[in-house]
């Protein structure tokens, strides 16, 4: 029995469970530690998946395209949930609002059949703060550490700075492209 299917399986659960973790981060107590768990278990389908893809050489196109909507998914929904339990506060609106429009428009482009974005090292680097920043602010609550708040914060900014410098990436090589005669 194979399981070239495992890794779809994954990350279509991812998808669903977003919104999950994104609900028990509004829902839950503050201070509560369960979201920040909820949070780590769902981004570790990320790993899980990629490992399964690999492991069983069930390498997809759909996987490659959904991939990368289901983190933008989790950061996304996680991010919003985050602000919306700190009444939206701007300090952290501001960078949640680039990140999401980020992947917006970087989902929009992948949508191009004409275009090739293939997922950069940046932007899975750009992927991993967003997760450990929003980990971060999670747990800021629980232990009751500004200090902890603020590395969040930090993190958050740093991602939201590779999300604006990442775009820019992939038009500058899109208009590049562009540019170049082809036969």
């Amino acid at each position: 029995m194979t399981l070239t299917w495992l890794p779809n399986v994954l990350t279509i659960a991812r998808c669903g469970l977003a919104f999950g973790a994104a609900w028990l981060i509004v829902a839950a107590p503050i201070p509560s530690v369960w979201p920040a768990i909820a949070f780590i278990l769902v981004a570790m389908t990320d790993f899980a998946d990629g490992w399964a893809a690999r492991k069983f050489d069930a390498v997809s196109a759909f996987g490659a395209f959904l991939d990368p909507v289901a983190d933008k998914l989790l950061v996304g929904l996680g991010l919003l949930a985050i602000s919306a339990s700190r009444d939206w506060s701007i300090i952290l609106l501001v960078p949640a609002l680039l990140i999401i429009t980020r992947d917006l428009i970087a989902t929009g482009l992948r949508l191009v059949p004409a275009l090739d974005m293939p997922v950069s090292r940046l932007a899975k680097w750009k992927t991993a703060i967003e997760m450990v920043g929003i980990v971060t602010l999670l747990l800021a609550g629980p232990i009751a550490s500004a200090m902890v708040w603020t590395s969040g914060l930090v993190l958050t900014w740093l991602a939201a700075a590779l999300s604006v410098y990442t775009l820019g990436l992939y038009v500058g090589a899109i208009l590049a492209d562009a540019k170049r005669p082809h036969s």
